[in-house]
């Protein structure tokens, strides 16, 4: 797969960072600044860094097949079985 990420440079680092917990990436271009857009195009300063994009090749995991999640609802009250047990046939 293809995925653009567009922001400042920090925010992307940090979110390839994240990514790279759940997908493989295989390759990263460098950082592109991003380029004028029009008369209200605001210049990199101290307060607004600047903004770009990084493009990823990345590969999902292989299905390792059914996952079973072992929880317990807290938002209801749990139900005990009645006290008669009944036989089971």
């Amino acid at each position: 797969m293809r995925i653009r990420l567009e922001g400042t440079e920090h925010e992307i680092t940090a979110t390839i960072a994240r990514l790279a917990t759940v997908l493989t990436i295989e390759d990263a271009s460098d950082f592109y600044p991003n380029r004028r857009r029009g008369a209200k195009y605001l210049p990199p300063t101290a307060d607004v860094p600047a903004q770009g994009r990084v493009y990823l090749i990345v590969t999902a995991p292989a299905p390792s097949g059914p996952v079973r999640a072992e929880a317990e609802r807290t938002d209801q009250a749990r139900r005990l079985p009645p006290a008669n047990r009944k036989e089971i046939r």
